[in-house]
């Protein structure tokens, strides 16, 4: 139920509730409304009414405890008359960690949370990873040929990949807090780092690029859209930078010119960004999987080959033995139309 809506509720976690009865029928149900507020546990109470008394609450995480801009859900959960509550997982967010639990226990409410499920885990893998990490859950994504090029050097954008894994890429787009790419992708793609997807015109991640050693044009693409924010990270250490008014800027520690990629995921953390797609080119998927700071890479191939003058996408070998040479693991093969997606995750 909260799946879809991931990329949706700003630096709130995307939570799904549904209130039940003794008698097993569906009273009220609620998911994180766009924005993050207000949360899923007081619309599905809302929905329930008073037949919320005596009933038990399924909740994806622990009901908050503290108050922000809306009071805490426990509050809610306990004046509704909740029975018995099941959460997915407890709330890692120090503000709560376990004391929104425990203050339902006092309330007399019988509460089981469960531990390590993996459906629960990749719904808040984003929330999760900022908060015990404090950095992004790091999605790589990087279309390749048949023999393994991502493009070729004497020109920009080359169409790897046909219309199903565009759609597919749009929607990992649609479901993501912010997408990045290097300087360089910005300069010689010109992507725009969009969705459009029929219906899904109004989710709008925030697009970053990272800044390089040398100036960024104030006439990319990313710049002359107005149908995104866009941010450009710089290396505090870097070359002083003109941006265009069209972006924001922040600058983190740099090393030789460019920003520390921990420094930069760090940065979005702070901004509240959750779950991040990166679609950068060979040079940035290098320096992430260097770093380890990648948890999952998608990898499309194409059935077309690029001959003369191909882009390698790693200078290791291919691609799938670098990740198996990391701790990657293939976990899904599927087709997409004429493409092959493979989903390779760290465990």
């Amino acid at each position: 139920m909260a799946m879809p809506y991931r990329g949706t509720t700003a630096e709130n976690p995307t939570v799904g509730a549904v209130v039940v009865s003794a008698d097993g029928r569906v009273l009220g149900r609620g998911v994180t409304a766009p924005g993050g507020r207000p949360h899923a546990e007081p619309l599905a109470l809302a929905m329930a009414g008073e037949a919320a008394r005596g009933a038990t609450l399924y909740v994806t995480l622990e009901p908050c405890n503290h108050w922000g801009r809306t009071p805490p859900c426990v509050d809610a959960v306990i004046a509704a008359g909740i029975a018995r509550v099941v959460c997915g997982a407890t709330d890692p967010d120090p503000r709560t960690a376990g004391e929104g639990i425990a203050r339902l226990r006092a309330a007399g409410i019988a509460v089981h949370a469960g531990e390590n499920l993996a459906a629960i885990e990749r719904l808040h893998e984003g929330f999760f990873s900022r908060i015990r990490r404090g950095r992004p859950f790091v999605t790589a994504k990087l279309a390749v040929s048949r023999n393994g090029m991502i493009g070729r050097s004497d020109r920009g954008n080359v169409a790897i990949t046909g219309e199903e894994a565009r759609r597919w890429t749009h929607m990992q787009r649609a479901l993501s807090d912010a997408v990045m790419v290097g300087a360089g992708t910005a300069r010689l793609d010109t992507p725009r780092l969009t969705v459009r997807l029929a219906g899904l015109e109004g989710r709008r991640p925030l697009r970053v690029v990272l800044g390089g050693r040398e100036p960024l044009p104030r006439d990319l693409t990313l710049f002359e859209s107005n149908d995104a924010q866009t941010l450009v990270i710089l290396a505090e250490n870097g070359k002083a930078e003109s941006v265009s008014q069209q972006a924001e800027t922040v600058v983190v520690a740099g090393r030789d010119g460019r920003p520390e990629l921990g420094a930069a995921l760090a940065a979005l953390a702070q901004r509240g960004i959750g779950r991040l797609l990166v679609e950068g080119g060979a040079g940035l998927n290098d320096a992430l999987l260097d770093a380890g700071l990648i948890d999952r890479f998608c990898l499309l191939e194409g059935a077309g080959v690029v001959e003369a003058d191909g882009v390698p996408a790693t200078v290791h070998g291919t691609l799938p033995e670098r990740l198996t040479q990391l701790g990657f693991s293939p976990v899904e093969t599927r087709a997409l139309g004429c493409d092959m997606l493979t989903t390779f995750e760290k465990g």
